[in-house]
């Protein structure tokens, strides 16, 4: 009868250790599952994109070359133009020339500025008193060797403007033929609806000769 009472009792035993096993196994795995979702891995791979990132302003959204013209090649043939007809015009004169009326012309290319009317005068003095002398006269040629800066700043006193390294070259014809090469820095604005010369600088003297007829 002992033997009989002691049996059911290690069976139960058993029996509940399984149960508490089973159980524990069962938590166990719910646990890993739990911290598996929650992890931060899990986290950055179920987060969608983020659809509204503001772009950064100094990267360019599109192509370079979609960037607008400083100057439309339209804008720039005008200003090349008009700095042609003015290095001409200061350079082209015979003794017979009317000091006003030459300088009205050549000054009609110009922004109207003292600076650049001081500089667009016929020669004064003895120069033109020999031209007078040896009925001397004078034609020029110019050419427009590239563009040094381009410019069309959005402030008050500026705006679009061409700055070009051009060459003259003017021959004088009296008692001798004197041809003379002549670089110039030269400036075009737009100015009041049109392009104007506003500034020339001598850039360097190139190749002068002497040449006898």
């Amino acid at each position: 009868m002992t033997s009989t009472a002691w049996e059911p009792s290690v069976e139960r035993r058993r029996a509940i250790t399984i149960a508490v096993i089973l159980v524990g196994l069962a938590a166990a795995v719910g646990l890993a599952i739990t911290l598996n979702r929650s992890s931060p891995k899990h986290d950055k791979e179920a987060a969608p994109p983020a659809q509204n990132t503001a772009p950064q302003d100094n990267v360019p959204s599109g192509p370079l070359d979609s960037v607008p013209a400083v100057v439309e090649p339209d804008e720039l043939a005008a200003a090349h133009k008009i700095m042609r007809e003015y290095l001409v015009a200061i350079g082209t004169y015979t003794y017979r020339s009317d000091s006003a009326s030459w300088t009205a012309k050549a000054r009609a290319f110009t922004d109207g500025s003292k600076s650049m009317g001081d500089q667009t005068s016929l020669p004064t003095g003895r120069a033109w008193a020999e031209c007078v002398k040896s009925k001397c006269s004078s034609t020029a040629t110019a050419d427009l060797k590239r563009d040094t800066v381009i410019s069309n700043a959005p402030v008050e006193g500026a705006g679009r403007s061409v700055t070009t390294l051009a060459a003259t070259t003017v021959t004088l014809h009296q008692d001798k033929t004197t041809t003379q090469t002549t670089e110039f820095q030269i400036t075009a604005a737009y100015t009041g609806g049109e392009w104007k010369v506003s500034s020339l600088q001598l850039a360097t003297v190139g190749n002068a000769g002497i040449e006898e007829r």
